[in-house]
């Protein structure tokens, strides 16, 4: 069960099985020769997770750098508010956006983005993204008004430090110029928040964060419906819809073949957002309350970059 959460910086995301994150850069009149500014918007996929009402995520801010970098270097210097004072990329992190809020990513779904904000940049390929996360200020609430926390129980289990960086997993490396950019940041909130027992109000949740990030004119879109049976029958309300690998199993469970997830709106209608483009397989899970319901999928959907995918019908056997 995966769920996406995007956000653009300026900060965008789209409502899936997971969770997601746009960046943005554009360049203004005001702009010197050799900068642009780097937009940073946030989003979110789908949360599959019926009994939340919430899922509150608290970002300090995020770090850009033109090298790549790895899980132990996306941790260091986490706590070092100071860390703007470099302003040079190619040296180490800088700090492209300080919202220091907490963003629910369930408002954050099926496309919908917020901005994080719009600094500006030096031009060049940048391959190093961060998040750092306060996960003290960070929560999800459930539908019966429960509220788990890294100190509730049951609760979450964070990493031991109140203070996370998280690694931003590019897709491509991120290409920053004086016409404008926009980063798609992906957070994939089902898989980032991961049960550990049978429900989540009696064993709570698990960490472990999965974000991924594109630039966004090379993304399209898949929308479509999920209906009941036949191709005329009824919508089917909160089912999954996993964008996956092409030619994937519709019986799959493997993580590595599941680029995003989303959910159906009440009517059974759904958006699948900033996804590069591609040829790809589109399957669709029907909530647990639907017990006659089976999943269904669909092979060969194709993605192009600025345009959207639509009347893409998925029928549940």
């Amino acid at each position: 069960m995966s769920n996406n959460f995007r956000s653009i910086l300026k900060l965008t995301a789209p409502l899936a099985a997971a969770a997601a994150l746009i960046v943005s850069a554009a360049c203004g009149d005001s702009t010197a020769p050799g900068n642009g500014t780097l937009t940073l918007q946030l989003t979110d996929a789908p949360f599959s997770f019926d009994s939340v009402a919430r899922a509150d995520l608290w970002i300090v801010r995020i770090d850009a750098k033109t090298a790549s970098t790895d899980s132990a270097d996306t941790e260091d210097g986490k706590n070092d508010d100071t860390n703007g004072a470099n302003s040079n990329p190619a040296t180490g992190w800088v700090t492209v956006a300080t919202p220091n809020k907490a963003f629910n990513l369930l408002d954050l779904q099926n496309g919908t983005t917020t901005n994080l904000g719009q600094p500006t940049l030096p031009t060049g390929t940048y391959r190093g993204f961060r998040l750092i996360l306060d996960t003290d200020k960070s929560s999800i609430t459930l539908k019966s008004g429960k509220v788990l926390t890294g100190t509730s129980n049951p609760g979450i289990k964070f990493p031991s430090a109140a203070r996370t960086g998280v690694k931003i997993v590019l897709d491509k490396p991120i290409e920053v110029t004086t016409n404008g950019t926009v980063m798609v940041i992906d957070f994939d909130l089902g898989r980032s928040f991961v049960m550990r027992g049978n429900t989540i109000s009696q064993n709570g949740l698990l960490f472990k964060p999965v974000i991924r990030a594109t630039a966004r004119d090379i993304t399209g879109a898949i929308t479509g419906t999920v209906r009941a049976t036949t191709a005329t029958g009824a919508g089917v309300a909160d089912a999954t819809v996993d964008v996956l690998v092409n030619g994937t199993a519709v019986g799959d469970t493997v993580s590595a073949n599941l680029i995003e997830s989303t959910k159906t709106d009440a009517s059974g209608n759904f958006t699948a957002a900033f996804l590069p483009a591609g040829i790809y397989a589109v399957r669709a899970r029907p909530p647990a309350t639907a017990t006659t319901l089976k999943a269904a999928i669909l092979q060969g959907i194709a993605v192009t970059s600025g345009t959207t995918t639509s009347s893409t019908t998925i029928i549940l056997p």
